[in-house]
């Protein structure tokens, strides 16, 4: 285990690159349901950095803007004004995009440099940025998706740029938590770890519906809850063939089983809770994780409800996302913790 004292900057890059990621999941989710992510047509790296800075910047980056479905389809008549303000929100979540990649390369390049990291971390930190990197070409890809005939990104595509952006908070996140004190294995720890990695698994299956629900624009579909509308499995759900497609691309369907879901894992959750509290066999720290758990999955679940009655309010919308990766922190804390070192 290496010595948290010595390794403060270690610590201080690991923690910087989480909080971008929860930056720019912000930003992301408010470019999405500003309608700005297909305002950038093209795709630079390097000289994408500099936006438009003169009028003729700005008349030609919108002019490639109106050759495409949206501005066509969905924006015809857009002012150059409205146009610059989803431009903005592009080009922040594409900046902000280049900064996580920068803190995660740059860092960790000057910690091999200086050989501070030892074997293992060395290996994560090469995946950290090898993901982010393909959180940046992914990011591309679900744009592209949207420049062809239909003004829209695939939902799939967009669920792979989220589920990225997860695996790279979660293993910086697992990095840090390897920095810290091994919590010791109990035989009760045991049993509850599978518990909490199913929990886990279908969280993460949640969050993967929770993009879908996003792609597809599912949560306008129905707005009241439990039922949907008036019924509890209206007719217009599972009518597609073959009958698996309705999961994945039927928006009511969608809707539906991320509401299930969502239920599901809460109880799963609150039981987990409440028969892991009653054995009294976990440490003080364990407690307190479980404790976060069981305190965000339900706020989790009543922010969901309210996005849903709500009809999608922006500022309830993006809480929802990221209480959805407070809860996947939470979680990957406790099931650390009883991976930690063996009771001797």
């Amino acid at each position: 285990m290496i010595d948290v004292e010595e390794n403060r900057s270690i610590l201080l890059w690991l923690r910087c690159v989480c909080a971008s990621v929860v930056v720019i999941l912000i930003v992301g989710g408010i470019t999405r349901l500003t309608g700005s992510g297909l305002s950038m047509v093209d795709w630079r790296p390097v000289m994408g950095v500099l936006p438009p800075l003169s009028d003729t910047d700005w008349e030609e980056v919108f002019a490639q803007y109106r050759a495409f479905p949206e501005y066509k389809l969905l924006n015809k008549g857009m002012s150059l004004d409205e146009f610059k303000g989803i431009f903005f929100w592009e080009y922040l979540h594409r900046i902000l995009g280049r900064i996580v990649g920068l803190l995660c390369l740059l860092p960790y390049l000057w910690f091999i440099w200086r050989k501070r990291l030892g074997s293992p971390m060395r290996l994560q930190g090469l995946v950290l940025v090898l993901l982010v990197g393909a959180q940046g070409l992914m990011g591309w890809y679900m744009v592209k998706s949207g420049l062809a005939r239909d003004p829209e990104v695939s939902h799939y595509r967009l669920a792979a740029h989220l589920v990225l952006a997860f695996a790279v908070f979660s293993l910086a996140w697992w990095m840090i938590l390897d920095l810290g004190v091994a919590e010791e294995r109990t035989e009760d720890s045991r049993k509850f770890r599978l518990w909490a990695m199913g929990l886990l698994t279908l969280l993460c299956l949640q969050v993967t519906y929770g993009a879908f629900t996003s792609g597809l624009k599912a949560g306008y579909g129905f707005n009241t809850f439990p039922k949907m509308g008036e019924d509890w499995v209206p007719d217009a759900l599972f009518q597609r063939t073959p009958f698996w497609k309705n999961f994945v691309e039927d928006r009511f369907s969608v809707q539906f089983t991320h509401r299930w879901l969502g239920t599901i894992l809460t109880l799963g959750t609150i039981g987990f809770g409440w028969t892991a509290l009653r054995s009294g066999k976990f440490s003080e720290w364990q407690r307190q994780s479980i404790f976060w758990m069981v305190g965000l999955v339900v706020t989790q679940f009543c922010l969901g409800v309210a996005t849903v009655l709500l009809t999608v309010p922006m500022p309830l919308a993006i809480l929802h996302q990221l209480v959805a990766l407070f809860l996947f922190a939470a979680f990957l804390a406790l099931i650390h913790s009883f991976l930690g070192a063996p009771s001797k």
